[in-house]
């Protein structure tokens, strides 16, 4: 009997370790698009369809994560971005490297990092070790082929995540949500 006390405590305790992911954590400040932050002040609409393309209206007004203006905003997309906009300030929460060839740079361990349609996995494997490790991905699919990857940004003691989606093996998109990133 004590042989079995001493499996379940086993079990337990694993458990409750395995459901604590430790992520790398990115400083808010520290990401930028076209050298602007995530979050800016633009001054007419044209000029952010001249940077992001014809952008539509969503019907439903989203949240800005990171508690960034506490009131539901705007939200305009395209398949190549998507834009929270909150009088004249915007915040990108979404970005396709695909279609909308944008280049992020994320300044983070005092290099920078340079994000891409040709950021690797294999890359993002060297920088981002921590958060590697909590890859998930498609049941029977390789992460080479298909992976799902979060880190934490920070900004001031607000907490958010951005999650980074790759296939084959090459950066396709990001998205930054205030709920924890849920496995495939």
């Amino acid at each position: 009997m004590k042989k079995y006390y001493i499996i379940y405590l086993f079990f337990i305790l694993s458990n409750l370790f395995a459901q604590n992911k430790k992520y790398d954590t990115i400083i808010f400040r520290n990401i930028k698009i076209d050298k602007h932050e995530l979050y800016f002040k633009y001054e007419n609409f044209e000029n952010l369809e001249r940077l992001y393309g014809k952008l539509k209206k969503n019907s439903k007004p989203e949240k800005i994560p990171l508690n960034i203006g506490l009131k539901v905003t705007n939200s305009f997309s395209n398949d190549g971005v998507s834009l929270l906009i909150d009088k004249n300030k915007v915040f990108i929460d979404y970005l396709n490297f695909e279609l909308s060839k944008k280049v992020v740079i994320i300044n983070y361990k005092k290099r920078n990092i340079i994000l891409s349609n040709d950021f690797r996995l294999s890359q993002f494997k060297k920088v981002f070790k921590k958060s590697y490790k909590n890859v998930s991905g498609l049941p029977v699919i390789p992460f080479e082929r298909a992976a799902f990857i979060s880190a934490l940004i920070i900004n001031k003691k607000k907490i958010a995540y951005v999650s980074f989606t790759f296939y084959d093996g090459k950066l396709i998109s990001f998205f930054i949500s205030d709920d924890k990133p849920e496995n495939f």
